[in-house]
């Protein structure tokens, strides 16, 4: 047996990946990475008495290409007499559709395949391919966008998946040990040339960064493994005793609203705060990390934290939080009026703000959306943005104008109906100022061209 697969195999047993009898559906795109894993568990089915199933998604985005290596995985099964499911993906159209993120919903569709094969076939785990380079990855593109967690705890190597797991056997290898296990085995792989380019954040990272970080320590993948398993432990450890904390601070009612002790929860250090909140929005929302993230956080800590007066926080897909005095709920059926409607803007996830409009704000340059698309430079005292309707005395200053323009007059010069005035959305930044009116004027911070913005915002309408 190679000293790849020993190695492979002695990170599996160490961290209790894999049991004797269990079925693996292998998640493939026909890479070094997932044929190298294909190779691996073959090597040792017998051993571990484990039945392999080798399954494969098209995204329908590469044309003949991607069905070239839909037709190579499928060789590859059927040269091990391993079982073979495949699925042609309708990304494309989803996109044209929905718009937003290609990449999200990609992941999306797969994922979706990969759970309805484990399920009719009862795969016990589902096994991918990411290693020790893409644990580097993961953890620079946590430094710099931000993380969810306090901890930077990266590729976990399972989690809960389906009705089993999934499970990352090759974190423990880098990409070049990968490389030279394929050429000891004179096995040849596909190669996705998107991989190469450099519109992708964590292609940019991957080609420019790792090698610089690479030349100050050769033992990088080691260091960052090290680093990252310590993390888990803490992050583990606290997370604990933030459930035990939710379970003293949290209750729910029958119509499935929340309640939140801000007395007592102000009292709470600030590392348990996060993870309350977290968890408390990961019951609303389903572990969507396209709509958690830190601004929301941050936001909703605020809002926990104080304790004069009262507020309504219009939060992502139609949910409200109400905070008076020392309670805050957390409800998707708020029935009181606020004076001023304002839906606070979430980052990296589609939000409707009424009058037909939907809006996107994000950070991701690389992102490929369909609709209006516009760049813009925010700094931190502008954020949160906001959406809000029309109220006396609004103003707007317009590119290439001397002077601000009367959100009244320019829905007159559009023709906008009075009813449509009434609902029609404005965005705001933290102060208040504005910055669009939606779909009609945009102030001169914004520009059609990219320099050295910082953000993106796209804007599209049913």
């Amino acid at each position: 047996m190679l000293p790849f697969v020993r190695k492979v195999e002695k990170y599996m047993n160490k961290h209790k990946l894999i049991e004797k009898g269990q079925r693996l559906l292998i998640a493939c795109s026909g890479g070094a990475d997932s044929v190298a894993l294909v190779h691996v568990l073959y090597e040792l089915r017998e051993e571990y008495e484990l039945d392999i199933g080798i399954a494969h998604t098209d995204h329908q985005l590469r044309g003949e290409e991607s069905a070239m290596d839909m037709r190579f995985v499928e060789q590859l099964a059927n040269r091990l007499d391993l079982p073979f499911y495949s699925s042609k993906l309708e990304v494309p159209a989803r996109v044209e559709v929905e718009g937003g993120n290609v990449q999200v919903i990609c992941r999306e569709e797969r994922y979706a395949f990969f759970e309805k094969v484990m399920e009719q076939h009862r795969y016990h785990k589902l096994v991918l391919g990411h290693h020790a380079d893409d644990q580097i990855e993961t953890v620079i593109m946590s430094l710099v966008r931000g993380s969810l967690n306090s901890s930077i705890t990266g590729i976990p190597r399972t989690r809960p998946f389906a009705e089993g797991q999934i499970i990352r056997p090759f974190l423990c290898v880098t990409k070049k040990e990968i490389f030279q296990f394929t050429q000891q085995l004179n096995q040849l792989f596909r190669h996705d040339p998107s991989n190469d380019k450099h519109t992708y954040t964590r292609n940019r990272i991957r080609l420019k960064v790792v090698p610089l970080l690479e030349e100050e320590n050769p033992n990088l993948s080691d260091s960052i493994r090290s680093f990252v398993e310590k993390q888990q432990q803490d992050d583990q450890f606290l997370q604990t005793m933030a459930e035990e904390k939710f379970e003293l601070l949290v209750t729910i009612d029958t119509k499935g609203t929340f309640f939140l002790d801000t007395m007592r929860f102000s009292q709470t250090p600030i590392a348990l705060q996060r993870r309350v909140v977290l968890l408390l929005l990961n019951y609303i929302y389903g572990n969507s990390d396209i709509l958690l993230n830190d601004r929301l956080i941050e936001s909703v800590l605020n809002a926990c934290n104080e304790s004069k007066g009262n507020t309504v926080m219009h939060l992502p897909n139609g949910y409200f939080l109400i905070r008076h005095y020392r309670s805050v709920q957390f409800t998707s059926s708020y029935d009181g009026s606020v004076r001023k409607k304002e839906i606070m803007i979430v980052e990296n996830c589609w939000q409707e703000i009424g009058a037909g409009f939907s809006i996107y704000l994000t950070r991701r340059m690389e992102d490929d959306f369909l609709g209006e698309k516009w760049f813009i430079q925010l700094e931190e005292e502008a954020l949160p943005l906001s959406v809000r309707q029309k109220a006396e005395g609004d103003r707007i200053h317009i590119k290439g104008m001397a002077s601000s323009k009367k959100i009244s007059r320019l829905f007159i010069d559009e023709k906008i109906s009075s009813e449509d005035r009434l609902v029609w959305p404005l965005l705001v930044n933290r102060g208040d100022d504005i910055l669009a009116v939606m779909g009609l004027r945009y102030d001169e911070q914004f520009s059609k061209e990219y320099s050295t913005q910082n953000y993106v915002v796209y804007v599209k309408r049913n």
